[in-house]
């Protein structure tokens, strides 16, 4: 008998943050200073503001604000090894981006985000809709490292399903958040639906450079068209 998985906006989470640990596994060393569809981010950059907004979804569901989040934990000072998985370290980006999604996943299965209110902008929210839209930007996260890498497979299509049906509830306002929707096939994939509703082009070569990438200033983007922005905004009150 297959075993059934969680539900609710904690299986939604789940199923984000397995499709994306699985595309940052992928990363070779050589690979982080790699371009990515995130303007003037690199490969590395990306994986760090994916690890820091997973360590602020985690602080705010477990305290229940994220009008403080922003302040992650660095980084492990040493590369400590993992027994099975020699040549995954702590001390990589994708390595932080784990442990700080089994944290994350630590503070849903406590309690449970439906039971839960988490503060925002200075108003309470349900903390089911933090968790899914947490689910939104660790899946597009996801295929923005996946894109950059030329490998890593598409977004799941249950878990695009689910995002595409939640999407115009969650992404109430795009200015600095997302780039304006590109147009793709009714025919499309639901992953393919769900980027082109997100700003991203599922059709454009994972070579591409975008236009305000310069190599070397990864890490050093501000906000802008296609960036999330802080948390506030993102789950900006209607």
């Amino acid at each position: 008998m297959a075993q059934r998985g969680p539900g609710g906006a904690t299986g939604l989470l789940t199923s984000a943050l397995r499709y994306a640990l699985s595309v940052s596994a992928l990363v070779k060393p050589t690979e982080l200073a790699s371009p990515t569809p995130c303007a003037q981010w690199d490969i590395r950059a990306l994986l760090r503001h994916l690890g820091e907004s997973v360590a602020d979804l985690e602080a705010g569901l477990r305290t229940g604000s994220l009008d403080d989040a922003g302040q992650a934990d660095p980084a492990p000072a040493r590369p400590p090894r993992l027994a099975g998985h020699d040549e995954v370290d702590l001390f990589s980006p994708a390595g932080v981006l784990r442990e700080r999604a089994a944290a994350l996943l630590c503070a849903c299965y406590d309690g449970g985000p439906a039971e839960r209110f988490v503060v925002v902008g200075g108003l309470p929210l349900p903390a089911g809709i933090v968790a899914c839209t947490g689910a939104v930007e660790i899946t597009v996260h996801g295929w923005d490292v996946s894109a950059a890498l030329g490998r890593g497979g598409s977004i799941p299509p249950a878990l695009a399903t689910r995002l595409l049906a939640l999407c115009p509830l969650l992404a109430t306002s795009r200015e600095g958040l997302f780039a304006p929707a590109v147009p793709v096939s009714p025919e499309a994939s639901p992953g393919d639906r769900l980027l082109g509703y997100l700003g991203r082009d599922p059709g454009a070569p994972p070579w591409a450079r975008p236009e305000a990438y310069r190599p070397g200033q990864g890490g050093q983007a501000g906000t802008g068209t296609g960036q999330p922005g802080n948390w506030s905004r993102r789950l900006a009150a209607p």
